[in-house]
């Protein structure tokens, strides 16, 4: 439980983090000592599976032992782990390890949740779940909480038969699920059960955030959707409304391996294949063009060493080939890069634009896919 000063707590007077540092400098060096990350040493996630994702390539961590270094300090820290890092819900598909729908709170007052503030909640929802019955008792739940921002991601896999490539559909008016040609107007209010007449069970709410991806060629849909947010004005308690702010809405993107629809964890990998800095694209090294680029990475001016680049197809084996093996390796990256920045160009001539676009990608992925992320914010 949190202390208070006068709780048997030595204020420590004579150190100089506490007679020298102001406290508002103390306390954002506190934040940053305890601000989760992606653990280095953690499991990592398998490169194809759904719910690895840039930010969520492995588990993450807070180090919480400066909490028990003294009294003084964690009466100064002990709320910052809840407050500051965001609590993280996956409906479903969720990384291995994690606690299927595990919510952190419960109808005790003594709920340590509540006491330690809690602000921030991430959902990873399929929009079966969003529309059907679990987001209304997910809602309901926080009534013993404080949270002042909810983020709802809906991921590329997580709309209605993405599998069989059905029209994107996505209308918070709606009660069940959405309608394919049926559209609420602005003035149309939200229905008695509809998700986004939900939000009013949350109190504290100030901030909605949706992050909705799909597949770059399912952009013109996505884009269709977003247009008719301007439209939603989510409802809160005490006459309050959710205003969507146009001048945060973002276009990002990401590059990783096509997944699976037969697959929800994708294809297990070797532990030493990590996830690479350079997207794995699908190349056939016997073409022309790809043997020329081959030849001309390994073999630059000046350079008049013979690189057999049939290597990129029947490794050799001998020890006298490995530097050979080696520079053809790195040719075969530089041929990535530049496919990648090809594609990238490709796409932006065609009209597609990204504030950002992060690779992410895995050794043995034969396919790759862009997927395209539009992030919405509604404030108060």
């Amino acid at each position: 439980m949190a202390l208070s000063m006068d709780h048997a707590v030595n204020p420590q007077s004579d150190s100089p983090l506490f007679n020298r540092i102001p406290p508002e400098v103390r306390n954002e060096i506190f934040k940053l000592a305890l601000t989760a990350y992606e653990d280095p040493n953690g499991r990592k996630y398998r490169v194809a599976a759904y719910h690895c994702r840039p930010g969520f390539t492995r588990a993450s961590k807070i180090d919480t032992e400066l909490l028990l270094t003294c009294r003084r300090v964690y009466w100064e820290t002990c709320k910052l782990p809840a407050s500051i890092n965001e609590h993280t819900s996956w409906y479903w598909r969720e990384p291995p390890g994690i606690k299927k729908n595990h919510l952190p709170v419960d109808n005790r007052p003594s709920s340590i949740i509540r006491r330690q503030g809690l602000r921030t909640v991430h959902v990873f929802a399929q929009q079966i779940w969003l529309e059907g019955d679990g987001f209304s008792g997910f809602t309901g739940l926080w009534k013993f909480a404080c949270p002042t921002t909810l983020i709802i991601t809906l991921r590329h896999s997580d709309w209605w038969w993405w599998e069989n490539d059905e029209p994107l559909t996505f209308d918070p008016k709606q009660e069940g699920k959405a309608s394919i040609g049926k559209h609420s107007r602005p003035s149309e209010p939200f229905a008695p059960g509809s998700w986004g007449n939900q939000f009013r069970k949350i109190k504290s709410l100030r901030k909605l955030q949706l992050e909705l991806e799909t597949v770059d060629k399912k952009k013109p849909e996505l884009d269709a959707i977003v247009d008719r947010a301007g439209g939603w004005e989510f409802p809160l308690g005490d006459e309050r409304v959710l205003h969507l702010n146009k001048s945060k809405t973002r276009r990002t993107g990401w590059i990783g391996p096509w997944q699976d629809p037969d697959d929800c964890d994708g294809p297990e990998y070797e532990p030493e294949e990590t996830i690479s800095s350079v997207v794995d694209v699908a190349e056939d090294a016997t073409s022309a063009n790809d043997a020329s680029l081959l030849e001309r990475e390994s073999h630059p001016p000046g350079n008049h060493d013979a690189v057999d680049t049939t290597s990129v197809i029947e490794p050799m084996n001998s020890d006298s080939s490995l530097d050979v093996q080696h520079e053809c390796e790195r040719a075969r990256s530089r041929i990535r890069e530049t496919k990648l920045r090809e594609a990238v160009g490709k796409l932006q001539a065609a009209g597609v634009a990204f504030d950002s676009l992060e690779p992410l990608g895995g050794p043995r992925a034969d396919k790759t896919s862009i997927y395209y992320v539009v992030h919405l914010t509604w404030e108060t």
